[in-house]
């Protein structure tokens, strides 16, 4: 099966059977949207209170902590409510992604096999840990990792000190893309497979270099879908996100409750739309990898191809099967 093919049928079983894997997607990315939110505000403010942009002398976490606990203190049943809903947000983030990601694969692999997708959710559910523990494996080399040091070096220590470290956060960098190249098909044996983590990985490693080519190209699909999804979203959420900028504005100056109002309504039709779309994304993603896995791993039997999967019969006559297996391009 050719690459282009891999990608036309992950697209088809995105569109046939998105109401069935849609809120695996959208669930974690919209916690993923949130704290991503919350991350770069934090940013945001602590590169514009720090000694680079401000006469502060003072660590900036100690003065963001010093505003967060003015606020609360004065808001004692707001601050309240908040805090739980961070909390409900925090577990949300932690949980979800490694249950719906196992959840995702199952389902998709199934759906590829003409199967029903029950005893999905059950599979992610006991792929929880394995799955975890992969995401904080490769979590502690990703690319928020390192922008939260560099960050952290340049606003404490300086640009001097910055500039020194950076050529030894570049190899990390570097090292941490070979390494998550080699980790590609990792998650697939966890939940297809019931690998153990250092199993998983280290058959990964070796499907990833015994197929180095099949995989890059995939892999650089990806990347250049990536870019488009990402320019959509940028076009589709621009005209709302300059509305909120122009409330907030109006909102400054004349303090009006329902301006509040409308900026939180707003706020949140752009979250939903941000997590439908990414979510979306990670669906097709998902099915990509899927049958990338199922083809390199020698189980792509019986083979699709042109065989319509919105059937509720996932049963494939043998005279189908054999007419794919002989069209069928490697």
């Amino acid at each position: 099966m050719r690459s282009r093919d891999i990608v036309r049928k992950a697209w088809q079983i995105t569109q046939v059977h998105l109401k069935k894997l849609i809120w695996y997607g959208v669930v974690p990315a919209f916690f993923s949207i949130v704290v991503s939110s919350v991350y770069i505000a934090y940013q945001y403010h602590a590169f514009k209170t720090s000694v680079l942009f401000s006469d502060q002398t003072e660590a900036d976490v100690f003065g963001t902590a010093k505003t967060v606990w003015s606020l609360a203190s004065g808001h004692p049943t707001l601050s309240t409510i908040f805090f739980i809903l961070g909390i409900l947000i925090f577990l949300g983030y932690v949980v979800t992604p490694p249950i719906f990601r196992g959840v995702l694969i199952n389902a998709i692999m199934r759906i590829k096999d003409y199967k029903p997708i029950d005893g999905s959710v059950e599979i992610g559910v006991r792929r929880f840990f394995p799955m975890f523990e992969f995401a904080l494996l490769t979590g502690s080399f990703g690319i928020t990792t390192l922008a939260t040091e560099s960050s952290f070096i340049l606003r404490w220590w300086g640009e001097s000190v910055f500039f020194v470290a950076l050529p030894i956060l570049l190899f990390i960098a570097a090292i941490g893309l070979i390494v998550s190249f080699l980790f590609t098909y990792a998650e697939y044996f966890i939940v297809l497979e019931d690998r153990k983590l250092m199993k998983a990985i280290m058959e990964s490693a070796i499907l990833v270099i015994s197929n180095l080519r099949k995989t890059f190209l995939i892999l650089i699909l990806i990347i250049l879908i990536s870019v488009r999804v990402i320019l959509n979203i940028i076009l589709v959420l621009i005209i709302p996100m300059l509305v909120v900028i122009v409330m907030n504005y109006f909102t400054s100056i004349l303090l009006s409750t329902i301006l509040y109002v409308i900026i939180g309504i707003v706020g949140l039709l752009i979250l939903c739309a941000s997590s439908y779309l990414l979510g979306l994304f990670h669906i097709f993603t998902t099915a990509v990898w899927v049958l990338t896995f199922s083809f390199i791993a020698g189980k792509n039997t019986p083979k699709i191809k042109d065989v319509d999967l919105g059937k509720d019969n996932f049963h494939v006559p043998k005279a189908v099967a054999d007419a794919n297996d002989a069209n069928d391009g490697v």
